[in-house]
């Protein structure tokens, strides 16, 4: 029986990072998911949440892999599609996190000073 209700995805690249958000996030279009929010931690990581159909899971394993991003294997096997059709209608909330491996120093960011 299929209970997963949550898919907590990581992976990584030696990409470019604004270019490898970009195609992430075509990627999960693509796979006919969407993208709720997201959250940048300096230049170091992304983790994107989104919902994805259950009957899509796969075409997003598939799409997210053609983008170059090196899911975990755990990963993976999260993105394996259920075969209990009354579960296909339904939808999954999911994180995706991916870690840059660069040489870059962190991202420095000015914060305005707040009266008071």
């Amino acid at each position: 029986m299929f209970k997963q209700q949550f898919v907590r995805l990581d992976g990584f690249t030696k990409a470019e990072r604004i270019q490898m958000t970009a195609h992430v996030s075509e990627a999960i279009n693509q796979a006919g998911a969407w993208i709720t929010d997201f959250h940048l931690y300096s230049n170091i990581l992304i983790c994107i949440n989104f919902q994805v159909p259950i009957a899509n899971l796969d075409r997003l394993a598939a799409t997210l892999q053609e983008t170059g991003l090196h899911l975990s294997q755990e990963s993976i096997d999260q993105l394996m599609p259920a075969n209990d059709s009354t579960l296909k209608e339904k939808e999954l909330l999911g994180t995706l996190q991916i870690t840059f491996v660069h040489n870059e120093p962190d991202l420095l960011r000015d914060v305005p000073a707040v009266p008071g």
